[in-house]
């Protein structure tokens, strides 16, 4: 049923993270069941699994997710009944804020690679490979899955927009800004690989690189170590909501497919209002 359930995913044009995280947490319940002699489909024990699991509640949340995706599919392949307990089980959890650079952070992050090279601690392809990587993040706010996955002939220089095969292989088209064009294009100049940001070998980054890549130069850039790649995306998009965007365009270059996924960016810019408010107005 496990084989089966993962050939589902792949038809249902799943993620690949999200195939990776649904079969952990679904390989998790069965390895529980097991120890305490349990059906597959016994939900008695379900709130027992899922304290013992230990995890934040968003996580808990993606185990419910997983759970009733995989029991769904059980029903219908297999006639297998669907736990009623999973039926009334929705943990809350509190909507939290996305980190995001503030325009003087970002700038910075984004000069880290010039100021390295120009002090001999970067190699010149690292360098150039590196800055075409931040600038793709921010000028295009493109997730690091995305990134990665990226071919050259993905990118229409003349038009500046790159090719975007997001979740659920929805493809979008997305501008991007003369640094990040200017970056790539210096790039380009000196590799030969099919890969539009290769790393040495010429083969395609991992996501780990990228991650360890941001870290390195948060750290010389001594920003916020609590930062991710993922929140280049972030202040992508909450830059542009500061500057006066429409939210449905916003939300249509992020690729979300519910415009309430976009809407958290919209929390983030009342937020600044109010803080240009009240460090502006005399009666604050």
């Amino acid at each position: 049923m496990l084989e089966a359930f993962k050939k589902f995913l792949v038809l249902q044009n799943y993620s690949p993270y999200t195939q990776r995280d649904y079969l952990a947490s679904v390989e998790s319940w069965k390895t529980f069941c097991q120890k305490n002699n349990l059906e597959i489909n016994d939900g008695h024990l379900l709130n027992t699994f899922l304290q013992r699991r230990a995890v934040g509640k968003r996580t808990l949340n993606h185990d419910l997710s997983a759970l009733r995706t995989f029991f769904h599919f059980l029903s219908e392949q297999y006639r297998i009944a669907f736990p009623k307990e999973l039926e009334h089980v929705s943990p809350k959890f509190e909507s939290r804020l996305p980190n995001f650079f503030t325009v003087e952070q970002i700038n910075k992050l984004l000069d880290t690679p010039n100021v390295l090279f120009s002090q001999g601690q970067l190699k010149e392809f690292i360098w150039r490979r590196d800055r075409a990587v931040l600038e793709l993040l921010y000028g295009g706010g493109i997730r690091v899955g995305e990134l990665v996955n990226l071919k050259r002939s993905d990118l229409d220089s003349s038009r500046r927009l790159i090719r975007v095969m997001g979740k659920g292989h929805k493809e979008r088209l997305i501008p991007i800004g003369i640094p990040a064009l200017e970056a790539l294009t210096s790039l380009h100049a000196m590799i030969t690989s099919e890969v539009l940001i290769p790393g040495e070998s010429g083969k395609k980054l991992t996501t780990r690189a990228i991650q360890l890549l941001i870290k390195k130069y948060l750290t010389a850039a001594n920003l916020p170590l609590n930062m991710t790649p993922h929140s280049c995306r972030h202040s992508y998009a909450t830059h542009m909501l500061q500057n006066g965007a429409d939210l449905r365009v916003v939300q249509e270059l992020l690729g979300h497919a519910n415009l309430s996924t976009t809407q958290k960016y919209t929390h983030v810019n009342i937020n600044f209002l109010q803080k240009v408010y009240h460090h502006s107005h005399p009666q604050k």
